[in-house]
């Protein structure tokens, strides 16, 4: 095993995992989630995040480990702990027998399910946890979700036992139908509306032991789930759950599929459709956007009853055909796709999986522990808890576990490479009866880099081991040789032409199969000219979309600052135009910060600049056109802002389209603004250096210095000098920006941290709000104080 394929080994003690397919996975935050019996371990990869080095856990193999050309990959930790503290007692809402919960005498976590990002305050994913007394409950973050604490949020085992409460029931149904046995949440649908809308479509299905499913959405309004519709789909307890991808929307309308597994083993699909109905709000700034879903069966049997439990499930979307369902049952892999006129093949197949023997308990009758698909390669992998790992091919077309003659890629070859990689990141010598057990495992960039977890046991030592002698190991390597120069370059061209917003999935998450690679500086000198290629010139997207907006005639009113933050967000972050500016740009500033060559430094750092020069002409413009839209309804502070960003859009080098816009709201401001407001000068503009009250102008959007020399950073939202404590801080790029009044953790909603100018601003105060991340990178904020 080559010792550079090896990224990061990182060791857990004390901490004991079962086997799951779903236990280790990637939230849309770019964050790894590892659930634990007792916690979740949220690990974020230091590729494409700029924070203090004293943060980032790195473990070197050995002292050889530091002749590499790419340093090993670090990680940012933090853990969301269960307390074991148990909520609900079923007896006390029935004494029949069926629903005793037996996991109550141990709790411990049984399966977590991640929601799609840009759901909270600061546009953050949601987790759903499950534990072994049925309680389901949603956690989120309260500042630093990289390395601060995680808060529960809600308890929703209390809205499924209201709901099912209001259902005439006998006792036992009702408790039946508040136990939750499963859960997963859907992606954000795309509805095809340009700029997207920040609205959320996502649903959290919950699957329980009387054989339903329930669907919820959060509603962020509140910080709540609510219950949007369930269905019945068998006469068991449901085991497991999985979404497939929403479909292309049509005239408003996005279908998808969710596999459901029951405990005797039967395996049934639904049709889930979500209908967007979209209408002008009072303001007229923003669509008013509703869902409506419906249920309804798939019209084909997947699996029936035959009483072999499933040990994992999931859909993944191939070329050319409708989404194949991959579930796992002891010794077994069945895949089923539905019959469609473009499909190589329809209905379900059953592989039977052979015993590799790597170690003294290897067998093929272990459980799943993760399930991943590449789609280049039109591949399957599967791993199993005896540590081997299983390649299905031909996928789309004809699917086998027997590798063509010209593939390199085999179920042997992944199961040797893996067992390479746990003898040689093992600081003891392991011989073969040792079992490296893999309690989860997930794809790292989509091809033939891999994350998985494990733990050294040996089968043949009977002596008891408790909790605290448990010892996992979290490993990043590639399993096997290719050429990662071509693959990376398309990847690149991809990943920056095809980008959707409508996902809301942050770029170090759309990034992180590139980023891991550009971490050896040889190989962003030796790419350097065909990098650069990319993020100038292939594929080109518009980066400074052009739109209008109607003029707003009314008052201010609470109704207008809803309407203009929900606006601010959509055409901020809502173009994919920009979207890929901003990734471009997070490439270019990523292999500036890798690269050792002087020459190929400078070269990106001009890139660097273009790319900012695009982004801030897009934020300016888009400012500019909602100011012009309610200048009508600005009082004097949102003058005094208005003319702060006409300044700052009329510097040397601004593009016409800025100087423009800026005269368009010279112009409105004059119709306007009221007498006070136009005795304004240019000298008020001005801000007083907060160390010696030396008067600072306005000539640079990023820093600025006193005459004394006092050097000051300036919020990358408003411009204004930053001089509090009060700031959240992009975990991509390191801008600042002033906390919103609204923002969680806050002391008060009087913003006494903003500048005397911009504390009475309802414009500026709706701009922070509606700038829940960088405007730069597009990456999430966090806050340290």
């Amino acid at each position: 095993m080559p010792e550079f394929s090896v990224a990061s080994a990182l060791s857990l003690p004390s901490v004991s995992i079962t086997p799951s397919a779903k236990g280790l996975q990637f939230s849309d935050d770019g964050q790894a989630f590892l659930l634990t019996k007792h916690a979740v371990y949220i690990l974020t990869p230091d590729a494409g995040v700029n924070v203090e080095l004293s943060s980032v856990i790195k473990q070197a193999l050995d002292s050889n480990s530091h002749t590499r050309s790419a340093k090993p990959l670090g990680w940012l930790r933090t853990i969301l702990e269960f307390d074991r503290c148990l909520e609900h007692q079923w007896p006390t809402e029935c004494q029949d027998w069926g629903s005793v919960c037996l996991g109550s005498l141990d709790p411990s976590l049984q399966a977590l399910a991640l929601s799609p990002s840009n759901l909270t305050s600061n546009a953050g994913c949601l987790v759903a946890l499950l534990n072994s007394n049925l309680e389901l409950t949603i956690w989120g973050a309260s500042k630093n979700f990289l390395t601060g604490e995680w808060i529960r949020l809600q308890d929703v085992t209390t809205v499924l036992k209201e709901a099912a409460a209001n259902e005439p029931s006998t006792p036992l149904l009702r408790a039946l139908r508040a136990q939750a046995t499963c859960i997963e949440w859907t992606p954000q649908p795309d509805w095809g509306l340009t700029p997207a809308p920040a609205v959320d479509a996502s649903l959290l299905a919950v699957g329980n032991r009387a054989g339903s499913v329930i669907f919820l959405r959060y509603d962020s309004a509140h910080d709540q789930m609510v219950i949007v519709d369930s269905a019945a789909v068998a006469d068991r307890w449901v085991t497991h759950l999985s979404f497939s991808a929403w479909t292309d929307c049509q005239d408003g309308v996005c279908e998808a599929m969710i596999a459901s597994a029951a405990a005797d083993g039967s395996v049934t699909v639904l049709n889930l459709r979500q209908k967007l109905t979209v209408k002008p709000s009072l303001a007229n700034l923003f669509p008013e956007c509703d869902f409506s879903l419906s249920t309804h069966p798939a019209g084909e049997p997947v699996c029936p009853a035959d009483g072999r439990a499933v040990s994992g499930m999931r859909w993944v979307n191939v070329r050319g055909g409708n989404p194949i369902l991959i579930f796992h049952k002891a010794g077994t892999l069945h895949l089923w796709q539905l019959s469609a006129p473009l499909s190589a093949w329809s209905g379900c197949k059953v592989l039977l999986l052979r015993t590799q023997k790597r170690s003294v308990g290897s067998s093929a009758l272990y459980p799943a522990s993760g399930i991943c698909h590449l789609p280049s390669r039109d591949l399957a992998i599967v791993s199993l808890a005896d540590g081997s790992f299983h390649v299905v091919h031909r996928l789309s077309v004809d699917p086998t576990l027997d590798p063509p003659p010209s593939e390199a890629v085999s179920s042997d070859a992944l199961s040797a490479a893996s067992r390479a990689v746990f003898v040689h990141t093992e600081p003891e010598k392991m011989s073969f009866k040792d079992v490296d057990r893999i309690s989860g495992m997930a794809s790292y960039d989509d091809n033939s880099t891999f994350m998985w977890t494990y733990e050294a046991s040996r089968p043949t030592d009977f002596s008891y081991k408790h909790d605290a002698k448990h010892v996992s190991s979290l490993v990043v390597a590639q399993l096997w040789e290719e050429d990662t120069d071509e693959r990376l370059i398309q990847a690149l061209a991809e990943c920056i032409g095809r980008s959707k917003t409508a996902t809301g999935q942050a770029p170090i998450y759309r990034l992180r199969p590139i980023l891991v690679h550009l971490r050896d500086p040889h190989r962003v000198t030796r790419l350097c000219e065909r990098i650069l290629d990319v993020l100038r010139n292939s594929p080109f997207r518009e980066p400074v979309p052009s739109f209008a907006m109607p003029i707003y005639v009314g008052a201010q009113s609470a109704e207008l600052s809803r309407d203009l933050a929900r606006s601010l967000t959509m055409h901020l972050f809502g173009w994919d135009g920009v979207l890929s500016e901003r990734l471009r740009y997070s490439v270019a500033a990523f292999c500036q910060k890798h690269s050792t060559t002087p020459d190929v430094q400078q070269q990106f750092a001009e890139a660097v600049e273009q790319f900012v020069s695009n982004i801030r002409t897009h934020f300016l413009l888009t400012l500019l056109r909602h100011l012009s839209t309610v200048a009508v309804a600005l009082n004097s502070n949102d003058v005094h802002f208005a003319r702060r960003t006409i300044l700052l859009a009329t510097m040397p080098g601004a593009l016409p389209e800025l100087t423009k816009a800026a005269g368009k709201l010279s112009s409105r401001l004059v119709e306007t603004a009221s007498t006070e407001s136009r005795s304004d000068t240019q000298e008020s503009l001005d801000e007083s250096c907060p160390a010696c009250h030396a008067s600072i102008p306005l000539q640079d959007a990023e820093s600025a210095v006193c005459p004394n020399g006092h050097a000051w950073a300036r919020c990358c939202v408003t411009s204004f000098l930053l001089a509090t404590p009060m700031v959240r801080t992009c975990v991509g790029c390191s801008r600042k920006a002033f906390l919103p009044a609204s923002s969680q953790g806050t002391p008060t909603n009087d913003p006494g941290w903003l500048p005397n100018s911009a504390r009475g601003s309802w414009v500026l105060q709706d701009l922070l709000s509606a700038t829940r991340r960088c405007p730069f990178c597009g990456n999430n904020f966090f806050t340290l104080v």
